[in-house]
């Protein structure tokens, strides 16, 4: 096989993933990549490849992680807008782009182990002229299939990608330390395995059998016993330092890494997980020769009834031939062990409890069964058609493979179509239903009766399910009701106390609803976690409007920090330091915001203010005339201006925007107390005595109308 038949492999498969990259986060993506705070540097890798939230897709996997905040560095670099919901570039591209880049690369490798194995000793010479044409179909083949679109078009699974690559690549490497020519180039090899395996092993947990998995590549095809194996020079110490290497896999199990979502003791019992895996391993076999049915998610519910006993007569059936095979084709007992040394951590006996079937499961596993297939039909060809050219044949089913791929791909790009064809696919998963509705309120915010139907639909079917409360409550969040998605919340934690998104709601609802007191407990829990900037933002909103503006200025520090380009952030820390008296550190924070937000009224208010208490008349008057005129129906706005106004000693001007301002809130005591000081400071005695006491009337004993109805009292 020449190179350019690879080369075409690869554009071939380019091409077929192409429909998908741009498509959109979905699932796990959004907490182990839009609100994972350990991506956000590169430098020290320690803090990158520290451990984040136990349960999160990248817990006990640095190596992903890493590779995520390289992709958020050239984002970042590139100017793409990482915000959960941006406006500006497509920011998940790149991380598309690099996952399809990890699976080209793991079908390279793939090609290079079939190659030289075929075209080693443990084949006759009709098989080793074979070797480059074996290889070649194998890895077509498995590039294309379709079922392998969600390890690549689901971002986060690119744990798949980079364990299958470094278990392909500590393998390839043995291969190699086999076939060098010098002691020299054989330590490299090694080196290289064993460099590459420690990678695998902070990648994903399937990389715990690759050490095995060479002792018994290299029983299959170079030597007839173990004995013989450990009796070359350096292998045994090879097989060592690669069994060392799951040290830091095993660190990441004891520090409880995936220990919310694996493991005994929850209620699926192992039996029951396993007859649930024979089933779902017969049905990713199925999707493999037919793709009809892939699906994204198939909820976490065990399987019962008769559905798994044909899985269990497979399994059994594949097991016993393997173990079989080892006496007259090893290499066919390679592959079976291959198979099932591929699918035991997630497809055995150990419970994982967020789902029960996933396709990417079987991503590299599927390797083995391809080769088999390969073999199978060369091996039939030439008993039966040995002139026959199956070239053709090999590009046509590439081909097919290909538009399958695409179409797959399509149903990617779009995630309201995506999760549409989840549910139909699985009815019963209250998950996808939930996925649903907020793919559909992410389309078209003003969809809310569609989304709110897809929410009960889910709660319908499990009303224990808390995003789907938490989802409804944004839903009666958007419609101003309140009181309603207080109650959804409730209903939320009441099932789950530490169901971090609803905690951080419900502290952002009491502080809608004005009480900040309540909200803090609230909103302090999501900041002593792993806070997003908008819970933050809300926690410094409560702080300040209870008189504790220290406080609020060192969360709001932190957001700013977590995001430099958040202008209401910035507004807020600006408010936070003019409250503490500290014009001076608030000034270019304010100018920052309005940089960012040149339209927003309110920026320029606390700018105007900022301005005159730096002493800065002639700049306060321009931000506090800006102020006025962006106002519209925004009083916080006009406000501000009217204060910078009176420093300025402007009263009229200061006494027409508070008038603006009392007419969007007339009950405001506040604004009807600052708007009489104006009138006074015009010498209009009578009205401000009639604005003090209406002050007082809107909330009797208001403290600023108190002491301004007194000093005009004095100076009459």
């Amino acid at each position: 096989m020449t190179w350019w038949v690879v080369g075409l492999i690869l554009l071939t498969t380019l091409v077929a993933y192409s429909s998908d990259l741009n498509g959109p986060f979905v699932l796990d993506d959004t907490a182990a990549i839009q609100d994972n705070p350990t991506i956000r540097t590169l430098w020290p890798p320690a803090g990158t490849m520290a451990l984040p939230t136990k349960g999160s897709a990248v817990a006990g996997r640095p190596v992903v992680s890493y590779t995520l905040a390289l992709n958020y560095a050239v984002n970042r670099w590139l100017g793409v807008d990482q915000r959960a919901d941006p406006d500006g570039p497509h920011k998940t591209v790149g991380y598309h782009v690099v996952n399809v880049m990890l699976h080209l690369l793991c079908g390279l490798l793939l090609f290079g182990v079939v190659r030289r194995t075929a075209g080693s000793g443990a084949f006759d010479d009709r098989w080793r002229a074979s070797a480059d044409g074996i290889a070649g179909a194998v890895a077509a083949v498995w590039l294309l299939l379709p079922i392998q679109t969600e390890a690549v078009d689901y971002v986060i699974q690119r744990t798949e990608l980079i364990v299958s690559l470094c278990y392909l690549g500590t393998l390839y490497a043995s291969i190699r330390a086999w076939d060098a020519s010098s002691w020299r180039r054989t330590a490299g090899w090694y080196t290289v395995g064993v460099a590459v395996c420690l990678l695998g092993m902070g990648s994903k947990e399937v990389m715990f059998t690759a050490p095995l998995a060479v002792v018994l590549y290299d029983r299959a095809f170079r030597r007839g016993s173990f004995r013989q194996l450990v009796a070359v020079r350096g292998r045994l110490w090879f097989y060592v330092l690669l069994a060392a290497t799951t040290a830091w896999l095993l660190s990441f199990v004891v520090r409880g890494a995936r220990a919310t979502t694996v493991g005994f003791g929850y209620e699926i019992t192992w039996y029951r997980y396993l007859y649930s895996q024979a089933w779902a391993i017969a049905h990713y076999l199925r999707l493999t020769f037919w793709p009809v049915g892939l699906t994204l998610d198939y909820g976490a519910l065990p399987v019962t009834g008769w559905r798994g006993i044909p899985g269990m007569v497979l399994l059994a059936v594949l097991g016993i031939g393997s173990l079989a095979a080892w006496r007259r084709a090893p290499w066919l007992g390679f592959l079976g062990a291959w198979f099932f040394l591929l699918l035991a951590p997630s497809s055995s006996i150990v419970p994982i409890t967020t789902e029960i079937a996933a396709e990417r499961r079987i991503y590299l596993a599927l390797a083995a069964v391809v080769v088999a297939l390969v073999i199978g039909a060369e091996a039939l060809r030439r008993r039966v058609a040995a002139g026959w050219n199956p070239r053709p044949v090999v590009v046509a089913l590439a081909a097919l493979l290909a538009m399958g791929t695409y179409a797959r791909g399509r149903t990617y790009a779009d995630a309201e179509q995506l999760w549409h064809d989840t549910v139909r696919k699985v009815p019963q998963n209250p998950r996808a239903w939930d996925n649903y509705g907020a793919a559909v309120l992410r389309e078209n915010p003003r969809r809310l009766a569609d989304a709110e139907a897809q929410f009960r639909q889910a709660i319908a079917l499990d009303s224990s399910y808390v995003p789907a409360w938490t989802n409804l409550a944004s839903v009666e969040i958007s419609r101003d009701r309140l009181p309603d998605a207080q109650h959804d919340l409730e209903r939320a934690l009441a099932l789950d106390a530490g169901y971090a998104h609803a905690v951080a709601m419900m502290g952002s609802v009491l502080e809608a609803r004005g009480d900040p007191v309540a909200a803090i407990p609230y909103l302090e829990r999501v900041a002593q976690n792993t806070p997003a900037v908008q819970d933050l933002a809300s926690l410094g909103a409560a702080y300040m409007d209870t008189g504790r503006p220290r406080d609020a200025e060192s969360v709001l520090r932190r957001a700013a920090a977590m995001d430099p380009t958040r202008a209401d952030v910035m507004r807020s820390l600006g408010g936070a330091l003019l409250d503490q008296n500290r014009p001076g550190d608030a000034l270019p924070v304010l100018e920052t915001a309005t940089r960012l937000d040149a339209g927003s009224g309110f920026g320029f208010g606390l700018l105007a203010l900022a301005y005159i208490q730096s002493g800065r008349s002639d700049d306060a008057e321009r931000a506090a005339g800006t102020a006025a005129s962006m106002a519209g129906d925004d009083a916080a706005a006009l406000v501000f201006a009217g204060r910078a106004m009176l420093l300025a000693r402007r009263p009229a001007e200061a006494a027409r925007d508070f008038a603006r301002a009392m007419a969007l809130v007339p009950d405001d005591p506040e604004v009807i107390t600052r708007y009489g000081i104006a009138e006074a400071a015009q010498g209009k005695l009578d009205e401000a005595g009639r604005l003090f006491r209406r002050a007082l009337q809107v909330q009797p004993g208001y403290p600023p109308a108190v002491s301004a109805l007194e000093k005009l009292a004095r100076e009459r």
